[in-house]
């Protein structure tokens, strides 16, 4: 009687087969590769995310140099062009580390800009055209304009040619 009970015992906790041991590896094989994927996805709009505001810091700087008075305007409807260049010159600006390439954007050969026009009725608008090293934040269309910063977003982060 008591090697009968002791049977059932054994019985009851045995392994798990080869085959079932498979699966679980297969499945746990499965969901981390859709976690490295989506991972993956996560990162790259990080990076789209602060490349967009790398842009605004451009603006940023640019607006704070524009109200310090270093930015003179003599007759409505005229425009000032700020570059990266003159905006870290002028202390306004810290280096910006391009998020794709994770460098630091050169001020000698980095023609990122911030345009600001002055309209009839005394407004000043903002622009933008940043461009790092792979990607750029400058334009709708093939064209190298700027973009108003009111629509500076990821869906306009175009790859540089």
């Amino acid at each position: 009687m008591r090697n009968d009970k002791h049977l059932r015992l054994l019985r009851a906790n045995r392994g798990m087969t080869l085959i079932e041991l498979l699966a679980v590896i297969v499945i746990l094989g499965i969901v981390s590769s859709i976690a490295v994927i989506v991972m993956f996805h996560i990162i790259e709009k990080s990076r789209q995310q602060a490349f967009v505001s790398n842009a605004f810091a451009l603006y940023e700087a640019a607006r704070l140099r524009v109200s310090a008075g270093n930015v003179e305007f003599l007759a409505p409807e005229t425009s000032e062009l700020l570059t990266y260049k003159q905006l870290v010159a002028d202390g306004v600006l810290e280096p910006v580390r391009d998020p794709f390439t994770g460098r630091v954007l050169s001020t000698d050969h980095n023609p990122s800009y911030v345009l600001v026009r002055k309209s009839a009725d005394g407004h000043l608008q903002y622009a933008v055209c940043l461009k790092g090293e792979t990607k750029q934040l400058c334009s709708y269309s093939d064209t190298q304009e700027e973009i108003p910063v009111k629509e500076l977003s990821v869906s306009l982060i175009t790859d540089i040619r």
